[in-house]
């Protein structure tokens, strides 16, 4: 029994030692978090426009049709409170800033109110560990309770395929930090895929929930308006079988949410884009997140609203 005992604990030593090498290694590999993070760390002086929010920012937003010196930091499936330390962090040190643009979500302001859709065919993991994972070892963000999440037991990423793969396929953005769906790429059934949930009427608000979000989005509008910097916050563009399941009482909610915070902060500004009416099926990759096409579009219309603002902020020509 000693002798197993001991071949085990020799085999756990080996399997730690080579879990420990590969973390390490990673460090050294290229990564879309760290490229992005490097990327803003050495630009602090130069963004004028910067994009925070997940995919719906990352795959749908160009910054090279904003206007000079905008970069997209958005990072798919990441959690909000990193959106709100990435902000604390950076704006107050970006003295050419002027503008910050980020994604309303409509699912996260229903509050917990919601069930299941249906229709929904797409299976969801959670890439919870995977944010934490991954912002916590490359872009320096501790706001996860642990001050170490290792890539091997977190991640859900494949991050073996980063020993093999070369720099242009492993940054996976374009040099301004923009990710491109192409539609040829499209999966079958991409019009039931990342369907809205649906509206429970019965339960009631998560006030946690709604907590939580004041927290992140107040973080984003004072750290902002302390610096003079428009925040300009976005619903995108999302297809008719996701329509179709938008409540009209998330909606009331959000505009709602949005009207406290403009109480507070004068720099705050709010455009819905979910129903804009000239995109077509093939700027869809499903049913919430465009393709190149789609991101050329939205694109081009928020170049018109940060170019065009309304009366009670400054334009950013100016």
């Amino acid at each position: 029994m000693k002798k197993f005992l001991t071949t085990i604990a020799k085999f756990g030593a080996v399997l730690l030692f080579l879990c420990v090498i590969i973390e390490i290694a990673l460090l050294h590999r290229p990564n879309i978090y760290a490229y992005k993070y490097h990327y803003i760390e050495d630009h602090l002086n130069d963004i004028r426009i910067l994009l925070l929010g997940s995919s719906h920012i990352e795959e749908g937003v160009m910054p090279e049709l904003l206007g000079d010196d905008a970069f997209n930091l958005a990072i798919s499936a990441r959690l909000n409170e990193y959106d709100a330390a990435l902000a604390e962090k950076y704006v107050p040190q970006m003295d050419s800033l002027k503008v910050v643009v980020m994604h309303i979500d409509y699912s996260t302001f229903m509050y917990g109110r919601l069930k299941h859709n249906p229709k929904e065919t797409n299976s969801a993991v959670s890439l919870i560990g995977t944010c934490h994972c991954m912002h916590t070892k490359y872009m320096k963000l501790h706001v996860a309770p642990f001050w170490y999440w290792s890539e091997i037991l977190n991640s859900k990423l494949n991050y073996m395929s980063r020993f093999w793969n070369g720099p242009e396929v492993l940054q996976e953005c374009d040099s301004l930090g923009f990710v491109r769906l192409n539609l040829e790429e499209r999966r079958p059934g991409w019009e039931y895929r990342n369907l809205a949930d649906e509206f429970d009427p019965t339960a009631p608000v998560n006030q946690d929930i709604y907590n939580r979000l004041w927290t992140i989005y107040d973080t984003i509008a004072r750290v902002t308006s302390q610096k003079g910097v428009r925040l300009i916050l976005i619903n995108t563009p999302v297809y008719k079988t996701f329509q179709e399941a938008v409540n009209e009482n998330v909606l009331n909610d959000i505009q709602a949410f949005i009207n406290k915070l403009q109480d507070q902060y004068h720099n705050v500004e709010y455009h819905n884009y979910m129903f804009a009416d000239n995109f077509v099926p093939d700027d869809f990759n499903d049913s919430s997140h465009l393709t190149a096409s789609g991101a050329e579009k939205l694109s081009k219309m928020l170049a018109d609203a940060i170019n065009h603002p309304s009366p009670l902020v400054g334009n950013l020509s100016e």
